[in-house]
């Protein structure tokens, strides 16, 4: 067993936000880790805290209460350099809509959260072809976005995402515009690189079974999360 410490932890994590002057609380009290190697989905209605979950796990928003801790780093505590770093590093984001940049290559894509943390244009280059040829697009490295399926985009973007060697796979309704066919080779490409590369997934879904294929099921409804 590894002595690493939860790849993410949180402990009573609360998030609210203001909506005509009311407050809303979208998450309450949240408690729950994601050990290195685990595949969780989180469930829940639209509107119900799912995608906000998920921002604030990736450090993207802070919570009003609580702390979260990825890689054993409290998240809260870090300056913004010392979080994008340990953003860059222990994690990977996937998202219903790939946020490819239009005017670059799949190569070129998949290179930039290399190049952000600083490595060297060659070996970016030759680490993002790599990572092309692990999910399937080595003969269209060259291809911008527009020139791509739906599907090889979303390949891109999963490849972009793990490029680093995440120690965790954020996943928004990553096949949420996929067809069935393609959605189910997504999944089954995390499944095999969580059996590859010891890569954590939590995946924010609304499709049971997309959710049967992780290994733990959480559901969030009235801003708890509990266990399905």
């Amino acid at each position: 067993m590894s002595n690493r410490p939860p790849v993410i932890a949180c402990q009573g994590v609360c998030k609210g936000f203001k909506e005509a002057g009311l407050s809303v609380d979208v998450l309450q009290d949240l408690n729950f880790q994601v050990a290195q190697g685990e595949q969780v989905a989180i469930l829940g209605r639209s509107g119900s805290g799912k995608s906000t979950l998920l921002q604030l796990l990736g450090g993207l928003e802070d919570p009003d209460a609580g702390t979260i801790q990825v890689d054993g780093m409290p998240m809260a505590e870090l300056g913004p350099a010392d979080r994008g770093r340990l953003r860059n590093r222990a994690l990977g984001f996937v998202y219903q809509f790939h946020h490819l940049l239009g005017e670059f290559s799949a190569t070129e894509n998949v290179a930039m959260p290399l190049l952000i943390g600083g490595a060297k244009p060659r070996q970016a280059q030759a680490q993002a072809e790599a990572m092309l040829e692990v999910v399937g697009l080595s003969a269209r490295k060259a291809h911008k976005p527009a020139e791509l399926s739906g599907g090889e985009r979303q390949r891109v973007a999963i490849a972009r995402a793990l490029v680093t060697t995440p120690r965790c796979l954020l996943a928004d309704e990553p096949t949420g515009n996929l067809d069935g066919q393609t959605a189910e080779s997504i999944l089954a490409l995390f499944q095999s690189l969580n059996r590859a590369n010891g890569t954590s997934v939590v995946l924010v879904t609304h499709d049971l079974d997309v959710a049967g294929r992780m290994d733990r099921r959480l559901n969030l409804a009235d801003g708890v999360l509990q266990p399905l």
